[in-house]
């Protein structure tokens, strides 16, 4: 380790797990090869090789189980014991080559002791030795090093989705000083190589306020040192002085997300306790003037009467409209029965209203505005799914001065045809990186029309850093069809005739379409039963694929051999609930491989990309 690192140190366990075997060297094997097996995969002559147990040579006729029943993760280790050592319930999710070295060490320290120069040593935990190890490929983005700093907020909002947590999650921050986590940021910088896409590795937690921590000004100074990339930064508006704004504003690029709920200060107070009205009612303005591109972020928590609400929505957003937002996200609200175990109002009729308002208000404001998951809106609205709709424009920029509009169809970008969303908006990005104007086609009510479009011709609140479809707004990033001719090659491989694909509820509608416009699958010589589990750990009004975890899966396979169907030969699922760090684990950090062991059918994983909108 350089001098001047900062040490990432990992506690081991005062409370041990049941074993397995009470004899411990049996159990120090076992512990071992499951350890193992949670992050390597066995292979002979190319091919995986998958075992549940093992023989010792000296004993051929016994044979152990490898793997054990596993249990929810330990809650302890929020306790204060702990704040002065990273989290290993985190490093399960982002880094599990770590606690494979703590079980090795926990297991190993069953069956000895360890001696130092003056005798028997007590061993408590382990740190890092050289960092480069640990080192690995990331994509280059300023928040591997300036989200450390997301530990705290300076507002509490009541919907707030930490409060609705399960314990055993594995996004958890170990609680330090500010200048220790100075001192990781600054390591962490030390280590950050955008140019080749490398940093230390990941352990995200509990992501709050960044602009709230007392040193990130110093830290995104010399993180500017590094990268010109943008700096996209969460805040309530409260950090935003005019001294902060303006120290931003020698920062940029800088995109920030402003969640400002509500422009009345007596709403706004309900809502976020330890609110500041006057300064954050204050930040759109501030942002504007120092010409800083941001996006408004509301939740329209049904406080209240559901009328009121809405009427709160559209006043907040018309207000807000003033400043140039480049755009309005609507999150629909969300809570987990970890927040509320009963039902806090009717989803449906909540979500349906809030999207409807969406809709009104596009034909109100200046600046776009999509309601979030925006499939939601698609599903619920549109007669045509997964179409390059454009749904607004944000003023001032290369497509506004081309007379785009909202409502139009993009079909062609360049030479290039664009069938669907997913297309139009890559094609895009790529005409946004070039030189010179560049021709875009629409359909424009039953008119097809031919503009061009110049990335060079733009103004505030427009921003080529931040926006990379040159001001185009669609309903989200829509549904990538060639993810049916990826299953149909994953079906092939295992030579599967019967399969069990395991949607969501947001994505199945789509996946359906394509299924069908596509015939790649022929579903006369393959069973394909396609079902969506429920969210049984977040539970709530939870409906996103992504929250997912491998116990809902496990839950929803067993109920689906419970129901009469025959075993399949192959469960698929989408990749994404296991896609928040590189090692296929879920959000309590359990290996996507559980699945299989639990359940005794075989599961494959069809690569998906991640839908943030």
């Amino acid at each position: 380790m350089d001098d001047g690192d900062y040490a990432f140190r990992y506690p081991l366990r005062h409370k041990k797990r049941d074993p397995v075997y009470t004899h411990r060297l049996v159990e120090l094997v076992r512990v071992l090869l499951e350890s193992l097996l949670d992050v390597v995969c066995l292979t002979y002559r190319g091919q995986e090789v998958k075992a549940d147990g093992f023989r010792f040579l000296a004993e051929p006729e016994t044979t152990y189980n490898i793997y054990s029943r596993r249990g929810p993760p330990d809650p302890s280790e929020r306790g204060p014991s702990f704040q002065q050592y990273q989290s290993l319930r985190n490093a399960s999710l982002y880094e599990p080559r770590i606690p494979l070295i703590q079980n090795v060490l926990e297991a190993l320290l069953e069956v000895v002791d360890l001696e130092g120069q003056d005798g028997l040593l007590e061993v408590k935990g382990f740190r890092l030795k050289d960092l480069q190890d640990w080192v690995v490929p990331s994509l280059g983005d300023p928040a591997e090093v300036f989200a450390y700093a997301a530990t705290r907020c300076n507002v509490d909002c009541s919907f707030c989705y930490l409060k609705g947590n399960p314990p055993e999650l594995a996004l958890v921050s170990p609680v330090r000083r500010a200048k220790d986590e100075l001192a990781e940021m600054m390591t962490r910088l030390r280590y950050y190589r955008p140019q080749s896409r490398q940093a230390l590795l990941p352990a995200w937690g509990e992501i709050r306020e960044a602009l709230a921590h007392p040193y990130i000004v110093p830290v995104l100074k010399a993180l500017r040192q590094k990268t010109e990339a943008t700096f996209r930064l969460y805040t309530s508006g409260k950090a935003l002085t005019e001294g902060m704004v303006r120290e931003l504003a020698s920062l940029r690029p800088v995109y920030i997300y402003l969640s400002l709920h509500t422009v009345s200060p007596q709403r706004l107070a309900r809502l976020v306790h330890r609110a500041r009205p006057h300064i954050q009612l204050q930040a759109p303005q501030l942002l504007q003037a120092y010409q800083i591109p941001y996006a408004v972020a509301i939740v329209p928590w049904p406080l209240g009467n559901l009328p009121e609400t809405l009427q709160d929505l559209e006043e907040t957003c018309l207000y807000l409209d003033r400043f140039q937002p480049h755009l309005f996200q609507v999150h629909l609200p969300g809570y987990t029965k970890y927040y509320s175990p009963t039902p806090l109002f009717d989803h449906e009729e909540v979500w349906r209203a809030i999207v409807a308002k969406v809709r009104e208000l596009r034909k109100k404001l200046r600046s776009p505005i999509i309601a979030m998951p925006t499939m939601y809106e698609e599903i619920r609205f549109e007669t045509v799914r997964n179409q390059a709709l454009i749904v607004g424009i944000v003023p001032n920029s290369p497509a506004y001065h081309a007379g785009l509009e909202a409502g139009d169809v993009v079909t062609a970008v360049g030479w290039a045809r664009a069938r669907n969303r997913p297309q139009a908006r890559d094609l895009l990005a790529l005409a946004s990186s070039q030189e010179g104007p560049v021709s875009v086609s629409v359909l424009r009510g039953t008119k097809e029309l031919t503009l061009a479009i110049d990335p060079s011709t733009f103004a505030y609140p427009y921003s080529p850093a931040a926006d990379h479809h040159l001001g185009i707004v669609m309903m989200g990033m829509g549904f990538r069809t060639g993810y049916v001719e990826a299953l149909r090659d994953l079906i092939s491989r295992h030579g599967a005739r019967h399969v069990l694909f395991l949607s969501s509820q947001l994505v199945r509608p789509y996946f359906e379409d394509a299924l069908q416009e596509s015939g790649l699958i022929d579903r006369t010589a393959i069973r394909l039963d396609i079902e969506v589990p429920q969210n049984r750990y977040f539970g709530g009004n939870i409906i996103l694929g992504d929250l997912l975890v491998v116990q809902d899966f496990i839950d929803h396979i067993r109920d689906y051999l419970a129901r009469g169907n025959p075993r399949p030969d192959l469960v698929v699922i989408p990749s994404t609930p296991f896609g928040l760090g590189a090692w296929r684990r879920d959000l309590t950090g359990r290996p996507y491989l559980d699945i299989e062991r639990e359940t005794g059918v075989p599961v494959a994983l069809l690569e998906c990309e991640r839908i943030y909108e």
